[in-house]
């Protein structure tokens, strides 16, 4: 972990300040983030900026792809999004980041397949994968990971929080199959709008490579916060979201 994350400078990368042994056990130390992870944090704050927040991740993801060599976190979800003492997203738990090999454009770049991670978020081709070179974690499955998250914000839950049956979920992902819509209006009044479920479905999508890059979910993310703090007309909102 520690040989990835040190090289990692962003800021909405939790930062590495370096290493600590204590009765022969090795720790990875970094700043204390006193707002806890992400899900506790809109929980807590349920006003918070979530279109703000997502931009941020969003940031922090494609600092990690466009490095040199790419990075694939590999296991992103809220629990590892921590939030800063002034609100701000920092990208943590590089357990199973890998440099990405070399070799074709960065988005064919893949890191090798380890036992980690969880269903909820995880994409289907690595769900579904009967070997280890047919499992290998990509950008790709980073950006389906995102567009969990952007439920999470939003909702205040875990991706299908409502089915506890592992095995359920793993059929439902594999099948290429979306949570449930919410339809509360406390969810749709923090930003979960036609436009935002659009994009969770586009960075969801089954196929790898029809789903958005890191690049150009913060080019959308960025042209509807502008829209969004200029005041100005909401059909140029969702102009944001589309092409």
């Amino acid at each position: 972990e520690a040989s990835v994350w040190q090289n990692l400078h962003h800021p909405n990368i939790l930062p590495f300040l370096g290493l600590t042994a204590l009765d022969s056990v090795t720790y990875l130390v970094s700043p204390w983030m006193e707002n806890g992870d992400l899900l506790a944090y809109v929980r807590k704050n349920p006003s918070t900026d979530c279109l703000k927040l997502l931009l941020q991740i969003a940031r922090g993801v494609e600092y990690l792809h466009t490095f040199d060599p790419v990075v694939g976190h590999g296991d992103l979800k809220a629990a590892n999004i921590l939030i800063s003492s002034t609100g701000d997203a920092r990208i943590a738990d590089f357990g199973l980041a890998h440099g990405l090999v070399e070799g074709g454009g960065s988005e064919d770049h893949s890191t090798a397949w380890e036992y980690g991670g969880n269903v909820r978020w995880q994409a289907p081709e690595i769900i579904g994968a009967t070997t280890d070179e047919k499992a290998r974690r990509t950008t790709k499955s980073d950006m389906f990971a995102f567009g969990r998250v952007i439920t999470e914000v939003y909702t205040h839950e875990v991706p299908f929080a409502y089915q506890s049956a592992t095995l359920v979920i793993v059929a439902w992902v594999t099948s290429g199959q979306l949570p449930t819509r919410p339809t509360d209006k406390a969810v749709i009044a923090r930003g979960l709008n036609d436009q935002m479920w659009g994009l969770v479905k586009e960075c969801c999508r089954k196929r790898p490579f029809l789903r958005l890059t890191a690049k150009e979910v913060v080019r959308k993310l960025q042209t509807a916060l502008d829209i969004r703090d200029g005041g100005r007309r909401p059909s140029l909102f969702a102009r944001a979201f589309s092409g």
